[in-house]
């Protein structure tokens, strides 16, 4: 019999031709003014023309002080969002569909440079020690409210351009996922402490966004399902709670992620979520995307089978771009999850994947 993979499926007012989505995922590709450069147009149009059910783009920070790495592609400035309209035109023209994926790094903010524009470090709570060694400022009323504004912004710039859908980025230790995780949240006020407190930000966010592009526009959201440490057992409940959440305030797809998905995919760990993602399945009934160590079909289908509604992939379709089409014939991506695709391998050696032939040239001297 063949797969419910290949079967159309709705979220919300968007109907895709099959159940494979691509994954957010860093491409290497942002310029240093946070514009997509001409190899990211030609990417995004290999991957619609393969046939994949729709493409979510590389996170896209709302503002300039949002901003997690030095090549990270925004949608805050008027060039930013020309340079993604071509990637938008480019997708349209090869039949697929694209959501734009949306986010403020929070404390994460400028990974790879120990300062912040502004010079705060604006995260959930204050004193805490970032990844980049800067200790945080907690937002306030005004630092909230601006964030919101700049969400809302960015939304409905994406809707007026004629983005399929957006995305919202409440995963992957960014600023929404820091309100959601205890571990990042020690706030004292209504903002923090309960899972409710620690949702009302991200829920706000989201809200302000569905009031903006009206109630036909989709809007997914991506979200931990996990967590770190002895945190996670109470964690396991949180989440079905945001999920929830989320559902009554109108989204339209949740996708669901971990906070420990670099790690589980060095491991080879198949189908990272899946657990957690049947209790989201018994918990709501809107449309599940579920995204963590999927490679072949034997996956894709105990997914599917559990009710999931659409499966995701990032990795495999940096190895591949046509990873929908190797999947139609039955076989499995040969992503070994080494994470390099992630790194510099693409500065060092010109080249994406370990699985792809370095070009004539590289390694640089």
């Amino acid at each position: 019999m063949a797969s419910a993979l290949f079967t159309p499926g709705r979220i919300g007012a968007l109907t895709l031709p099959n159940r494979l989505i691509r994954s957010a995922t860093q491409d290497p590709f942002g310029q240093r003014d946070g514009t997509c450069a001409p190899e990211q147009v030609a990417l995004y149009r290999d991957i619609a023309q393969s046939g994949v059910g729709a493409i979510i783009t590389a996170y896209s920070y709302i503002s300039p002080e949002a901003r997690s790495t030095g090549i990270q592609v925004g949608f805050a400035t008027e060039a930013q969002r020309q340079s993604q309209k071509e990637v938008l035109d480019a997708v349209h023209a090869a039949g697929g569909r694209l959501i734009l994926q949306l986010m403020h790094a929070g404390m994460n903010v400028f990974l790879s440079e120990k300062r912040v524009e502004g010079g705060k470090l604006l995260a959930p709570s204050g004193g805490m020690t970032a990844p980049n060694e800067m200790l945080t400022t907690e937002l306030d009323a005004a630092g909230l409210a601006k964030i919101k504004a700049d969400f809302v912004d960015a939304a409905k710039a994406a809707k007026a351009m004629g983005f399929d859908g957006v995305q919202l980025h409440c995963a992957h230790g960014y600023l929404l996922s820091q309100f959601l995780d205890p571990n990042a949240n020690h706030r004292t006020d209504e903002y923090g402490g309960s899972a409710e407190n620690r949702f009302r930000f991200p829920g706000e966010c989201l809200r302000a966004i569905r009031e903006a592009v009206g109630a036909e526009y989709p809007v997914l959201v991506k979200v931990n399902t996990t967590c770190s440490g002895e945190a996670d057992a109470a964690y396991a409940q949180d989440i079905l709670y945001f999920c929830r959440q989320f559902q009554a305030l109108g989204a339209d797809a949740l996708e669901l992620s971990g906070h420990n998905w670099l790690g589980l995919g060095k491991k080879k760990v198949p189908t990272f979520y899946l657990e957690r993602a049947k209790a989201v399945r018994a918990a709501v009934t809107l449309p599940l995307i579920l995204v963590g160590g999927i490679r072949k079909m034997e996956e894709i289908d105990a997914i599917l089978e559990a009710g999931i509604d659409f499966v995701s992939a990032s990795r495999p379709f940096i190895c591949q771009p046509d990873f929908y089409q190797h999947l139609e014939k039955g076989e499995a991506s040969p992503c070994i999850g080494c994470t390099k695709c992630l790194g510099n391998i693409w500065s060092k050696e010109g080249r994406r994947c370990v699985k792809h032939e370095i070009p004539e040239g590289f390694p640089k001297e």
